[in-house]
């Protein structure tokens, strides 16, 4: 079975591909990472205090580790992808769907995302020519990503590894200036216009990564174990998003923009700021691409770095000309559908058939695996209609306690069957 240039695409990674835990936490905290975040922190500040906006982001990103962690813990134990993993979980042909929703909202995403690359690189630089245009710096924005995302895993480990320090710094170093500016912490007193409860913040804050805590084995599956997995997740959410949703709140208050490149700019920073935005974004978004193409391949016989120039093409173009923007509602509609697979998948693997879970090598699966089916569509449905809480984190929950309970029933009246089987030979 081909590697794919040591990217274990339908294979388990082995024991002689691993890395160490501060790689794998680089390469999730560079997942984490987008201006996306930041905005997030900016629109908190419409409608809460400074201190119930940190008190939210914690809230948020601990029950972002907390599944996200979990689906990481099943990556690194088996070292198998998120969509290879199921095929265990919904059958062969039950994951072809899982996988379709992955790719599709993902390769949505990179898209929307390339798109704002390119105007918020314009929007910075109105009077830099041809090459800061919105259209243009979306293409060049959409070939970086592109880039990383068709060398793998390795292309995203290598980027990760320099570029999320320095991002780290650099914003760092941001936020105390526009503090300084703004003349000090106290200082920092947002005007409310719409108060949000903390319970309405979480939910923007889980919004930021509700699909990428989910795919964390796509990633986490070049864990040395569950431990180091968790770890990364844990540094990735509660320091490198955290942090990062912070400095969206902290610069939309004392700069007026919870975009932290453009208020570095204003404050004269004009190269750290392009350096913050172009890291920000190419860490994350070849992410999105690569689960996207790990997912397509899952659905067609074709080497995955075909995919990923196919769709980063496909993705680029959109963004580029605009078109992505008109599909925000309909991939955070697809977004809906993704939550509570990890609820069925976690719910699988660590209660019901953990030691099913082993890679043989053979295509031993079943077509679907109908009560996984029944259990998501369900988790769907309650996060759909249950207005009360974190619609995302609901769906969680129903698919987790759905999928114990109908393979629990199942058990019960296949012993029930069985039983009955028996009693009527012996008459």
């Amino acid at each position: 079975m081909a590697k794919n240039n040591g990217d274990f695409v339908s294979e388990p990674v082995p024991s002689s591909a691993r890395r160490p835990w501060w790689e794998i936490t680089f390469v999730t905290s560079g997942f984490c990472l987008a201006v996306s975040g930041m905005f997030a922190g900016a629109a908190l500040t419409t409608g809460m205090s400074l201190r119930s906006v940190i008190v939210t982001i914690l809230i948020g990103n601990l029950l972002l580790t907390l599944y996200g962690g979990f689906m990481g813990a099943i990556g690194a134990n088996t070292g198998l992808a998120t969509s290879v993993l199921a095929k265990r979980t919904f059958g062969k042909n039950g994951s072809i769907i899982m996988s379709l929703i992955f790719a599709v909202t993902l390769v949505g995403w990179f898209s929307v995302q390339a798109g704002f690359f390119g105007q918020t690189i314009h929007a910075m630089l109105p009077k830099a020519g041809f090459i800061t245009s919105s259209s243009v710096a979306s293409a060049w924005g959409g070939a970086l990503m592109i880039l990383t995302a068709f060398i793998g895993y390795k292309g995203i480990r290598i980027l990760s590894n320099i570029a999320i320090p320095l991002l780290l710094i650099l914003s760092f170093f941001g936020v105390i200036l526009a503090i300084s500016h703004a003349g000090g912490w106290a200082s920092l007193t947002p005007e409310i216009t719409k108060p949000i409860t903390i319970m309405e913040g979480v939910v923007v804050v889980v919004g930021t990564f509700a699909v990428g805590a989910v795919i964390q084995p796509d990633i986490s599956r070049f864990a040395r174990s569950s431990k180091d997995s968790w770890l990364a997740m844990a540094i990735g959410m509660l320091i490198a998003n955290g942090f990062i949703v912070f400095a969206g709140a902290v610069t939309a208050i004392a700069m007026g923009t919870g975009d932290l490149p453009a208020a570095m700019l204003q404050l004269g920073l004009g190269i750290p700021a392009i350096l913050i935005l172009i890291a920000a974004q190419w860490t994350s978004n070849d992410s999105n691409l690569y689960s996207s193409s790990l997912s397509f391949t899952n659905i067609f016989n074709v080497k995955r770095s075909k995919v990923v120039i196919i769709l980063g093409a496909i993705g680029t173009l959109m963004g580029a000309v605009g078109i992505a923007n008109y599909f925000i509602g309909f991939l955070s509609t697809l977004g809906v559908l993704i939550p509570p697979i990890a609820g069925v998948m976690i719910a699988d693997y660590f209660v019901l058939n953990r030691e099913k879970y082993k890679f043989d090598g053979g295509n031993n699966y079943v077509s679907f695996k109908w009560k996984s089916l029944i259990a998501w569509i369900l988790g769907v449905a309650g996060g759909v209609l249950i207005s009360w809480g974190i619609p995302s984190l609901n769906a969680i929950i129903i698919a987790f306690i759905i999928q114990i309970a109908l393979n629990r029933i199942g058990e019960k009246t296949d012993m029930e069957l069985n039983t009955t089987a028996n009693q009527e030979q012996n008459i």
